[in-house]
């Protein structure tokens, strides 16, 4: 049992390096703030990346996020994600119509400060 949970933390340690490198290579491109009983936060941004995320910070959170994207002149598509009941400072991965030019767009709803961000990795 003992050696199962050492196992078990080694492996865990061993993991963290990539996890750090994973979050350095992040980058915020969108940012939103509003404050009041029911305050609402709107950001967007631009984005050549495959994986995009919304984070926010405050109590009571639920957001949309939008993210429309082109391929050339041909190609174009747009897929929605509507978040209820949010956890503060957590990620939540947008869904993606496919990589290429991309255009977020999102709003935060919540009580008392908010902090609204688009995370592009």
């Amino acid at each position: 049992m003992k050696a199962a949970m050492l196992a078990a933390l080694a492996a865990v340690m061993l993991a963290l390096p990539t996890v750090a490198q994973a979050t350095t290579s992040s980058r915020v491109i969108g940012i939103g703030r509003s404050a009041g009983d029911f305050a609402v936060a709107a950001a967007s941004g631009q984005a050549k990346s495959a994986q995009i995320y919304l984070r926010g910070y405050g109590r009571g959170l639920s957001g949309l996020g939008v993210v429309a994207c082109s391929r050339g002149i041909a190609s174009i598509g747009s897929k929605s994600t509507t978040l209820s009941s949010m956890k503060s400072g957590q990620l939540y991965r947008l869904r993606m119509p496919f990589a290429g030019d991309c255009s977020v767009t999102a709003s935060l709803s919540g009580a008392g400060a908010i902090r609204l961000q688009i995370i592009a990795a």
